[in-house]
């Protein structure tokens, strides 16, 4: 009740001054731990280089999202999901090339009205634990029970390319004080109380313009079954109806969530 209310809001934030300078300084030993075992010498220029080079790939990838909210929509959920699946690992100049080469390819299929699924097709936003490879699973579910997947709230989705670090810093220390801010911005269940993941869905589901959410929980990642409930209350108290799921990477329970997902796909549609 409201005395658990008030115990759960007491939690410290975790993204206080001192929480933030705390990170900065785990980021300066990280360098010095990289110097020591490349060889390569850190400097202000090489660092300024490679945060510019990172924000013009979250730019791309953000463009990609961007494309995403048209209707009809012009790139599958699954096809979305492998790009950032990828961008984690790919050379990331080629990743931002590529990225935006995919920008201007779904940009042109917006102007001609080309989707892959017809029009009005019910849209689903997935958050809760990211999805690496080979996790295609949700994705092709939803995909082929006549709904499509329109965002990622997670950081194999939004939270990854969300926030750039700022630019404007010339020392290293400057950096490290930026790098530190974008991070502390992620809304990852490992933050409590984390009313910011709340928000952060409650908005695209507005932005992507969805029917529905998923919010799914891998078995082992308990952090995001413990925000289910207030996640389902905020977006109740919008009407945007949510299904929450626990599953893992292995397709034993393929056929149940097949059953469930398209349970609440049909109720869309009612």
């Amino acid at each position: 009740g409201a005395d658990k209310k008030t115990y759960v809001m007491d939690v410290p934030q975790m993204k206080r001054e001192k929480d933030i300078a705390a990170w900065k300084d785990e980021i300066a030993l990280f360098a010095k731990e990289v110097e020591a075992e490349t060889g390569n010498e850190l400097t202000a220029e090489n660092l300024a280089r490679a945060i510019r080079t990172i924000n013009e790939k979250r730019r791309a990838l953000a463009r990609v999202f961007e494309a995403r909210k048209a209707d009809p929509v012009s790139i599958s959920g699954k096809d979305a999901l492998l790009m950032m699946q990828i961008a984690f690992f790919d050379d990331p100049v080629r990743c931002a090339e590529t990225a935006n080469k995919l920008a201007d390819e779904l940009e042109a299929r917006i102007e001609r009205g080309e989707g892959v699924v017809p029009a009005g097709t019910k849209r689903i936003l997935i958050t809760g634990t990211p999805l690496a490879i080979p996790n295609w699973k949700l994705h092709h579910i939803v995909e082929t029970s006549g709904a499509v997947v329109v965002c990622e709230e997670m950081c194999t989705g939004t939270r990854y390319f969300e926030n750039e670090v700022d630019e404007g810093e010339g020392t290293l220390d400057g950096m490290f004080q930026a790098l530190a801010q974008r991070y502390m911005k992620n809304n990852c269940a490992c933050f409590t109380p984390n009313p910011g993941r709340v928000a952060d869905v409650v908005r695209m589901a507005k932005e992507y313009k969805v029917d529905g959410v998923i919010d799914a929980n891998l078995k082992f990642c308990t952090l995001y079954d413990v925000e289910k409930a207030p996640l389902a209350d905020a977006l109740a108290e919008e009407g945007i109806p949510c299904l929450g799921l626990e599953t893992d990477y292995a397709d034993n329970d393929a056929e149940q969530l097949r059953t469930r997902i398209g349970a609440f796909i049909e109720m869309l549609d009612a």
